[in-house]
């Protein structure tokens, strides 16, 4: 039995779909070669032909979607950021039990460190930029999301007398981002410094379990 022909409007309406389509899936590709290219070579090493050529794309494109490669480098970084939020936000707390949570949420941190390693790379070539492109918009919004979490957990605490009712979320937050931060971004010199292995899946299990024991301690109403 003979198979019936598309419509002439079906088959408009697929090859519609598929330009729709292709700008975004190119931007994308795009935009995950230069996370790659970046992390790997650092800002000033990073080419854009390399780029265009790993997403299987050509210059023109590149430039076409992202102009330069300062505000691709930009775009990188808020990349970044915007995968980090949203990994966050994903995160199913039990704001009922604020210990768990908040010792849940420094895992978190410690755990996507070592999933995304790109992002510390990214981050200390924009260190040397002095925080030049991550001003303005991406300042704010990442960073407010991220706080708001913390605060959740904090607020929760206090409520259930289970924190202490004049902790610091900042000194909290940065307690966590540096206690988890620190370890891995210097992974290799440490190991090489201290001449033990510091990527050995026993001491990166003891290095967590005191980093939430330490922000624990910090937050905890004394009875």
């Amino acid at each position: 039995m003979l198979k019936k022909a598309p419509s002439k409007a079906k088959s408009i309406a697929k090859r519609a779909g598929r330009r729709t389509r292709a700008p975004d899936q190119t931007r994308e590709a795009l935009l995950r070669a230069a996370v790659a290219e970046f992390a790997r070579e650092g800002y000033g090493g990073a080419r854009v032909d390399r780029i265009s050529k790993a997403a299987k794309s050509n210059d023109r494109m590149l430039y076409y979607y992202f102009t330069s490669k300062e505000k691709l480098f930009h775009h990188v970084i808020e990349h970044c950021y915007a995968d980090l939020v949203a990994s966050e936000e994903a995160l199913a707390l039990d704001f009922s039990r604020p210990r768990a949570a908040l010792a849940d949420l420094v895992a978190f941190n410690w755990n996507y460190y070592w999933d995304n390693p790109e992002l510390l790379s990214i981050l200390a070539s924009e260190n040397l930029f002095r925080g030049r492109h991550v001003k303005n918009n991406i300042r704010g919004i990442f960073a407010n999301t991220q706080l708001g979490m913390l605060d959740r957990v904090l607020q929760s605490g206090t409520e259930r007398g289970e924190f202490r009712p004049d902790c610091d979320r900042f000194l909290v937050f940065m307690s966590i981002l540096s206690l988890t931060y620190f370890y891995r971004a210097n992974l290799y010199t440490l190991s090489n410094y201290m001449q033990i292995d510091l990527a050995d899946h026993e001491r990166r299990k003891a290095w967590l379990a005191h980093v939430q024991g330490m922000i624990d301690d910090l937050v905890r109403r004394r009875v």
